[in-house]
């Protein structure tokens, strides 16, 4: 089967990714014996000097550099008869480059004869000329929402207020709470009263979808509920997780484990509450001195708060899995988590996960509280962090739950509809 997975991002031939996300899906469905290309626009900015981290998103998501990589892309660069490129790790990339232009003609996908086409393409209408151009060649279309379920305030007007105010404050939390606050404030109601035009377009991009997969069971209720409510068939949402690399990042009994609590994180970020992780990490390390803590990722201060709390830059994957391994608990502090893959990995290495919510992934809280009530948030992760210490790893059926999420097994639950 011919499959290409497309999303609208630019970047240089240096971060491809195949270790998250549609380039691990891509290398997934090829080793099932697909023939499957990742389909990405070349970017033209300049490669960063090797001093500067050269970060995507997420802390996991480290572009792999290439040396002595053909020059950067330039906007005369003859890609579309290079649809191949080099890293370390496979010398034939399946790598599609293409311009904007390519992929609103539906010649171009015509031109490709593909069996199946997935779409990275996070349900904005806007992308609706690109869907339409794919389906003029095959009718099998799937796109990957990569949503918590929270695009209209069909899913609860305080709620969706509450998360739309904690995304502009999460892009805007280095600007002074004076100035970023009320505006937030603004957005968010005006991302309210814009509700019915969201959800007149957002039915438009749901007819013409086949089929929408949704990667956590809350998310997927809401989007059932809200295509119900627009009339749009409930039946081509379906509940797929995201992929995780459960080739790495597994538990292995050879590796001893420490009283060690590691964080991984976006620490610049509103949304992971860096200020809540570390007031609670001091507390809970100096009442337990035989602890230490790992705090992993980008945004961190120059300066450790307390002695046994080491601040580390991100790491490429099979390193971040080491420390996993050797971690007892994986802590988060987030203001919400849409997704939480880091949560999926650390417990896929036999990591306590230990946060104020559920790992949305899994739809499951792995250390539930023991208590009814704790009064604050803090008071709660402090609890948390206490019972996790003595508690034994995680259960074998809650590892073996991560690791449904293997990519050879999210590819063959994408394949199903079609064997």
């Amino acid at each position: 089967m011919k499959i290409l997975l497309y999303t609208d991002l630019a970047i240089r031939p240096d971060q491809l990714f195949w270790h998250r996300d549609l380039g691990l899906l891509t290398q997934a469905f090829r080793s099932l014996g697909h023939n499957a290309l990742l389909v990405v626009h070349p970017a033209t900015e300049p490669r960063p000097t090797p001093a500067i981290p050269n970060e995507l998103d997420h802390t996991r998501e480290q572009p792999f550099e290439v040396p002595q990589l053909r020059d950067e892309v330039g906007p005369h660069s003859p890609l579309p008869t290079f649809p191949l490129s080099y890293s370390p790790n496979n010398p034939v990339d399946p790598v599609l480059w293409v311009s904007q232009q390519d992929v609103l003609n539906p010649l171009w996908w015509k031109d490709h004869h593909p069996d199946l086409v997935i779409l990275g393409l996070w349900t904005r209408p806007k992308y609706d000329p690109i869907r339409r151009a794919a389906l003029s060649a095959t009718h099998r279309v799937i796109e990957r929402a990569d949503s918590d379920g929270m695009r209209t305030a069909s899913c609860g007007p305080l709620t969706f207020l509450k998360r739309r105010y904690d995304y502009f404050r999460d892009h805007t939390f280095r600007w002074p709470a004076i100035c970023s606050i009320p505006l937030s404030a603004l957005y968010s109601l005006s991302s309210f009263l814009a509700t019915p035009w969201i959800e007149y377009r957002l039915r438009k991009t749901l007819q013409l979808l086949p089929s929408l997969l949704v990667e956590t069971p809350h998310a997927t209720a809401l989007w059932k509920s809200l295509t119900g409510r627009l009339g749009v068939d409930p039946e081509k949402i379906h509940h797929v997780p995201h992929p995780v690399q459960t080739d790495i990042f597994k538990f292995d009994p050879a590796i001893p484990k420490k009283n060690q609590i590691i964080s991984i994180g976006r620490w610049d970020s509103y949304q992971k509450n860096l200020p809540l992780l570390l007031k609670t990490l001091r507390t809970f390390l100096n009442k337990n001195p035989s602890w230490i803590s790992l705090v992993i990722g980008s945004g961190l201060p120059s300066k450790s708060p307390h002695p046994k709390i080491t601040f580390l830059p991100s790491y490429p994957p099979a390193d971040l899995a080491r420390h996993m391994q050797e971690s007892k608990i994986f802590f988060f502090s987030s203001r919400y988590e849409s997704f939480l893959i880091a949560g999926v990995e650390a417990l896929s290495c036999g990591c306590v996960v230990v946060g104020p919510s559920e790992i949305p992934v899994l739809g499951n809280d792995p250390l539930p509280p023991k208590d009814s009530f704790f009064g604050s948030t803090f008071n709660l992760l402090t609890r948390k962090l206490q019972i996790a210490s003595v508690s034994e790893s995680p259960a074998t059926s809650l590892i073996e739950n991560a690791r449904l999420s293997s990519p050879t097994t999210i590819a063959q639950r994408i394949l199903l509809p079609f064997a």
